[in-house]
């Protein structure tokens, strides 16, 4: 990092809401390594600790993203808020929309003393089923799942408030396909890796011979480390596309995964359908799982030379060694009796 970015960031202070999730974690964990001051807000500290690991610039500060007083206290004086909340998708409604109508009366708030921009990490949902060719930014919104058209309700709130702030809040959403990566854990990656890593059958959903779209966090927390160097090079709202990986076909990032792990022969399963639906009985999260099968079953794939236009001399962590660094923080978990 050359000088003037080292100063640029230590001018900057930036809160996290949501910093113990995946993406949350793993852009505090690079802002900080940067030397950038970090606000974690955080509902466990003792979560965070585990999860965030050692850190030199983060400040540790208890609350919820639903006191709105605490969350506007949290932001006074930063000039960038990452909005990382998430919920379990059967808790989506109303907790997302509320979530991130408190984020924006934060960043309204703390830009009455200096210009904010409110980051948000966007997904494909609301572009609905596609082919597997490459989509633009400029792909239109066109959602046929509950959860995709609150996506782009959540975008539309975003794009209002900095439309209504005359540029003191700038927002940028950065789309990605699945995440996975040291800080990720959920149902999805935890069947892939922790199941490599543990010598039990990959579990997955949808085909196995359809491209799918990864992105490795760790790098995904780099392209956004830069971008907050660069507000002003932005529109007062943009979107950008992450790149990642694409598996071509899924089966391939599979095997792989098994391959670097030590299980070259795991067994894939797929998982059916039905049995999802059935699941969803007892589960309401495998409720609405079954509402996104488009995503399994077909490809949502994000272009990203844009972003790698803006970004040229951005490196992306080989496959092999994101794949290993994820597998090394499952290793890790095992060992410690917190997989």
């Amino acid at each position: 990092m050359i000088a003037k970015d080292a100063i640029l960031y230590a001018l900057m202070t930036t809160l996290v809401v949501g910093a113990t999730g995946g993406f949350g974690a793993g852009v505090v964990r690079e802002l900080d390594r940067r030397g950038h001051p970090v606000r974690a807000f955080v509902r466990d500290p003792a979560k965070a600790a585990r999860v965030l690991g050692p850190t030199r610039h983060t400040q540790l500060i208890t609350g919820n993203v639903v006191d709105t007083p605490a969350l506007l206290t949290a932001a006074e004086g930063c000039t960038t808020l990452v909005h990382a909340v998430n919920y379990p998708l059967h808790e989506w409604t109303p907790n997302m929309e509320r979530a991130t109508a408190n984020i924006i009366a934060a960043a309204r708030n703390a830009a009455r003393r200096e210009p904010v921009t409110l980051l948000l990490p966007g997904n494909v949902y609301g572009l609905g089923p596609q082919t597997d060719r490459p989509l633009t930014e400029d792909a239109p919104a066109n959602p046929n799942s509950d959860k995709g058209r609150l996506r782009v309700k959540l975008e539309n709130m975003l794009s209002d408030a900095a439309t209504e702030s005359r540029e003191r809040v700038r927002v940028l959403i950065v789309r990605a396909g699945d995440h996975f990566g040291p800080t990720v854990r959920n149902s999805l990656v935890d069947r892939v890796f922790g199941h490599a890593v543990e010598r039990k059958p990959m579990q997955v959903l949808g085909r196995l011979d359809v491209p799918h779209q990864w992105a490795f966090v760790p790098d995904l927390a780099r392209a956004v480390a830069e971008l907050l160097l660069r507000p002003h090079k932005l529109d007062s709202f943009a979107v950008l596309n992450f790149q990642g990986h694409v598996a071509k076909p899924q089966e391939s990032f599979l095997r792989l995964i098994a391959e670097r792990a030590g299980r070259g022969t795991l067994t894939i399963k797929t998982v059916p359908w039905w049995a999802v639906g059935l699941g969803g009985v007892f589960s309401p999260e495998m409720r609405e799982i079954k509402e996104l099968r488009y995503l399994f079953d077909s490809a949502v794939i994000l272009n990203g030379s844009r972003l790698k236009k803006l970004l040229p001399e951005l490196a992306e962590t080989p496959l092999e060694l994101a794949i290993d660094e994820t597998i090394a923080a499952y290793r890790r978990d095992l060992a410690v009796g917190t997989g």
